[in-house]
């Protein structure tokens, strides 16, 4: 039987699930069509998924069609569950990408086509909706050939034999000669990805669902597969009683249920999902996608049997955010948590910081972050927080430079020589060694490159982790005895970090790839907006006489520009933007100056090395550490790179021998240190007096981000206000700095404002015509010289004319996090 692994794709909203739900009614797989928007699809039971009408984890379902048994992979549409949707495509055998043919092809559909030109999957394009669609087909297929390829081609036209005929020159003499199409020539060229049948339908009427299906055994290539046993892991789950599940594709030979894989591990289920119910199989055969039960310690991305690891993903978060907990609740405890959620997505790189105790994580978009706070909700019953994410910058070097390390308190013994190079933007970080087994024992040279992989190495600029280095294992030294493993991991890291300390490091931050589409009369609004956030850019115009401006620019100066182009086009204009890539950071000075990091003071991370001295260890700087390393250091360029001892003589070492061999034995008298005299003009010491604290809260924005006072708010936006000013009062008096609560009075006609107090809380009512947005930011100049000032508020247009004039932004959850423990706390104070 054939086994044919398929994988549905599209943006958000194209109807993926109900195309699902389609095929598996055809196939008679269930009885009952669901809708999502009736909250009762087959794949979608998740509750949060119901309750969202969006997909979010991939799900399985596989069905029989023509003597085939398809396995059906659901993947996520929305942009913030990308690194999702792309752990599954390396299981894929043909890939379906589902476009909405109301809307035709948007950005996140030319981020998924990226993505499987990448990975190099046989694509069908099913373009859905067509039921109620205003494009016409050739409309539709004229996008596709201008942006995806010209070898997309319709397979119901008339002219479909005639296109197929071109694709390649065996498919043209076969069709010369008989004037037929050669199927399994056409499989070749589909699995090629030389040419993209196209198929139209509607996925909620089932209407080309079953020429779709069709198509996906009669287009398939068949494979073959090796008879050793083979696997790949593209997820990790649990089940509903906890028990830990890794999802695999079968890629050779058989696996039976209670085999042994690898040394320790074995598998006590072998499951086949059918949505949320699964049935249990004793045996798992090539091309079939399985849960197995039973395995503990393998990862999304790992190769088990003959088959090799998962390639890096395409796809990154650049967001970084720092969870927050309640009080009394301990990090480590919460990092057990967040430990498995990171199995589960390794996209999250979720860190601990050990000295502030602290815990990090990355994450696509606010959608992805509700989702996880009330995951981590279900599984620790502790409600979290995040801080208002910040842009991931990396950092890479300029030149090529040898970098060492050396690791030798007493008993142990290391040296590692790394040659760092810098790569073409994009290419991430490479391993590789160029070291004789002659010199260094080739287990010893795999430690390393082990170490190299096994974590995320950061700069000495700010802190950010590196990337687009190759860096090769030039040269190392074990001693027979002392040696253990952990001293390369030392050697190691020391050895990276003092190498990026002499290279020319640079700054990278995330770039948009981009297109502005607007009325021509709003041109220089956006040419002036786009200048100014240093974007680069080319201008287009259509024949309806708008005007197009694709270009790039940094994450950090567009992520919110959308709600901009609403407003100066009345919401005429629309921004569409993908991550494109990492690119020089335009203000590198002022962003390392802004993080404050000292690449000296991360103790985790040093930059020098230990040496050894008369049984006793000692620390040597990153300037210094080359003179005292003890295999010889070549020129960084040079191409071959010996690995010899250097013998270094000390002129303190020649007196020792000097003296022990009849020279003057007695000890040499130690000069006495003068105490130098310090002169201290205290008239001319200017202590700056600290400024008082003032914090600005936009009210009704507190009001609709507090869940509970949202809740209120429903019922009567009074008394939503009234506990609002109560909190936040009790909150002044405890703190006992000055508080401005600033509520919107603009759609009020005829009102003039006003300003009262409650205790020593100001509550200002903004005039008519006058939001708490411009309020705040006219009072953030005028109070700026008196105050330290913090702005509570969670609408990113005002941000920048916050941090402009020098004030703190909080984001109405820190607020509320803040304000509940300060209540908490002086409520216990009066129980006393």
């Amino acid at each position: 039987m054939k086994h044919i692994v398929t994988g549905i794709l599209a943006h958000v909203d194209a109807g993926k699930t109900t195309c699902i739900e389609s095929m598996l009614y055809t196939s008679k797989t269930i009885r009952k069509l669901g809708r999502v928007d009736h909250q009762d699809a087959y794949l979608d039971y998740d509750s949060q998924e119901r309750e969202r009408g969006i997909t979010i984890y991939s799900k399985e379902a596989h069905f029989r069609w023509k003597n085939s048994e398809i396995y059906l992979i659901d993947t996520p549409g929305h942009v913030d569950f990308s690194s999702e949707m792309e752990r599954s495509l390396q299981v894929l055998d043909l890939a379906i990408l589902l476009i909405n043919g109301q809307d035709g092809i948007q950005s996140h559909t030319s981020t998924i086509w990226k993505c499987l030109k990448h990975y190099n999957i046989p694509t069908l394009i099913f373009i859905n909706k067509m039921d109620i669609s205003y494009k016409t087909k050739e409309e539709l297929m004229n996008d596709l050939k201008t942006h995806f390829s010209s070898n997309c081609i319709d397979f119901k036209s008339t002219d479909a034999e005639d296109e197929l005929s071109m694709l390649n020159e065996d498919i043209m003499n076969h069709y010369l000669e008989t004037e037929t199409i050669d199927t399994s020539l056409l499989q070749q060229a589909i699995f090629k990805r030389e040419c993209f049948p196209v198929f139209f339908g509607s996925a909620l009427k089932i209407q080309g669902i079953e020429d779709l299906m069709d198509a996906i055994i009669d287009l398939s290539f068949i494979k073959e597969y090796p008879k050793e046993f083979g696997a790949r892991v593209y997820k990790i789950s649990s089940d509903d009683q906890g028990n830990r599940l890794t999802h695999v594709k079968i890629t050779g030979g058989v696996l039976n249920a209670k085999d042994k894989i690898g040394i320790d591990e074995k598998v006590d289920q072998i499951r086949l999902y059918n949505g949320k119910q699964f049935e249990m199989v004793q045996t798992a055969y090539p091309g079939m996608i399985c849960a197995l039960k039973g395995l503990n310690n393998y990862e999304v991305g790992q190769g088990l049997g003959f088959e090799s690891d998962m390639t890096k993903p395409l796809l990154n978060a650049y967001m970084n955010y720092q969870l927050l907990l309640p009080e009394g609740v301990d990090a480590l405890t919460m990092m057990r948590y967040c430990s498995v959620l990171a199995q589960e997505d390794p996209q999250l790189q979720i860190e601990y910081d050990e000295q502030t105790k602290q815990i990090f994580l990355r994450l696509m978009g606010s959608i992805q972050m509700e989702i996880l706070q009330k995951e981590i909700e279900k599984r620790s019953k502790v409600k979290v927080g995040f801080t208002t994410g910040k842009v991931l910058f990396k950092e890479t070097i300029q030149n090529t430079v040898i970098g060492v390390g050396h690791f030798e308190p007493l008993r142990h013994y290391a040296e590692v020589h790394l040659k760092l190079e810098p790569l073409p933007r994009g290419k991430g970080l490479v391993f590789e060694s160029n070291c004789s087994n002659d010199d260094l024992a080739l287990n010893w040279q795999n430690l390393i490159l082990t170490h190299l992989k096994e974590k995320q190495h950061k700069g000495v600029l700010t802190g950010s982790p590196i990337t687009d280095i190759k860096i090769t294992l030039v040269a190392g030294k074990a001693h027979l005895k002392h040696t253990e493993g952990g001293d390369f991991r030392q050697a190691t890291y020391r050895a990276i970090r003092q190498g990026l300390k002499e290279a020319e490091s640079i700054l990278l931050e995330p770039y948009y790839s981009f297109e502005l589409i607007i009325e021509n009369q709003y041109v220089s609004k956006a040419l002036f907006d786009l200048e100014n956030k240093h974007c680069t850019f080319k201008i287009e115009e259509d024949m309806n006489s708008l005007v197009h401006i694709k270009g790039q620019g940094p994450v950090r100066e567009l992520m919110d520009y959308q709600k901009d182009v609403i407003a100066y086009t009345k919401g005429k204009g629309q921004f569409i933007c993908e991550l494109e890539d990492y690119h020089e950071c335009f203000d590198q000075d002022k962003v390392i100056e802004e993080s404050n990091y000292d690449s000296e003071a991360d103790l985790n991370n040093p930059t020098g090395s230990i040496f050894c001295e008369h049984g006793a260890g000692y620390f040597v700087p990153w300037n210094e550490v080359k003179e005292h390393m003890h295999l010889q250091i070549k020129e960084a360029n040079t191409t071959s790179y010996a690995s010899y001892v250097k013998h270094t003589v000390r002129e303190e070492e020649l007196k020792k021998v000097f003296n022990s061999l009849g020279g003057n034995n007695k000890k040499a008298e130690k000069p006495i240190k003068k105490k130098a005299k310090v002169d201290l003009n205290l008239n001319q010491i200017h202590i700056e007096d600290k400024k008082p604290e003032c914090l600005m809260i936009d009210g009704y924005n507190m009001i609709y981000d507090w869940q509970d006072l949202k809740d209120i708010a429903k019922v009567n936006i009074e008394s939503a206000r009234d506990e609002l000013i109560n909190r936040i009062s009790n909150y002044q008096g405890y703190k006992q700095i000055k508080v401005i609560l600033v509520f919107d009075g603009y759609r009020v006609k005829n009102n003039a404002g006003s300003h009262f107090n409650q205790g020593n809380l100001d509550i200002i009512y903004t005039k008519y015509n006058q939001t708490a947005d411009s309020y705040i930011e006219k009072a953030v100049h005028d109070l700026k010289k008196k105050y330290e000032l913090s702005v509570a508020t969670s609408d990113g247009l005002i941000q920048n004319a916050i941090l402009a004039n020098g004030a703190k932004r909080i984001s109405a959850r820190e607020l509320e996090i803040a304000v509940k423990n300060v209540n908490k706390r002086a409520l216990s104070y009066l129980k006393k």
